[in-house]
């Protein structure tokens, strides 16, 4: 018998909570600090965001079975939001497709060398964004920025 830790309903919420306040960090970061890194080597804030507005699909991919949608990197910071944007859009139209039997079955990230249930494979994404949210955060107070709780709590 196959027990089931999460709905598509929690999963959602779980995954807006840090979504939702990724949006408004990034609403709150500076056009000018685009281009800045903490460290040689290190993301700007411009990729970091592009991180996290696409990777998502990275996971959707394995879920599906297809190759992965990975936009061109923009060139500003709002081009980052604006993807970031319109990607959430359809990232949460992707997870609220997904049924009870759909998390149930399994999925293969060939990068990772792994197949799992697909409710796993979705909380990597949840994790991946908690992380990165993170990393995010650290940059925004680096920058001096006053930021957002980092869940929104009211999902």
């Amino acid at each position: 018998m196959t027990v089931q830790l999460s709905t598509p309903q929690q999963v959602m919420k779980r995954w807006k909570m840090h979504r939702n306040s990724l949006l408004e960090l990034v609403e709150v970061l500076p056009e000018s600090s685009g281009s800045w890194r903490p460290w040689d080597g290190g993301m700007t804030t411009i990729e970091l965001v592009y991180h996290l507005a696409w990777t998502p699909d990275f996971f959707f991919a394995a879920i599906e079975g297809r190759e992965m949608k990975v936009p061109p990197v923009p060139a500003t910071l709002n081009e980052a939001r604006e993807l970031l944007f319109r990607l959430t859009q359809e990232q949460e139209q992707i997870l609220a497709s997904y049924t009870e039997s759909d998390l149930q079955r399994n999925a293969t990230i060939d990068y990772f060398k792994v197949t799992e249930p697909v409710v796993d494979v979705l909380h990597r994404i949840i994790g991946h964004e908690a992380h990165h949210k993170g990393q995010l955060l650290l940059y925004a107070r680096m920058l001096g920025v006053n930021t957002p709780f980092y869940v929104d709590l009211s999902v």
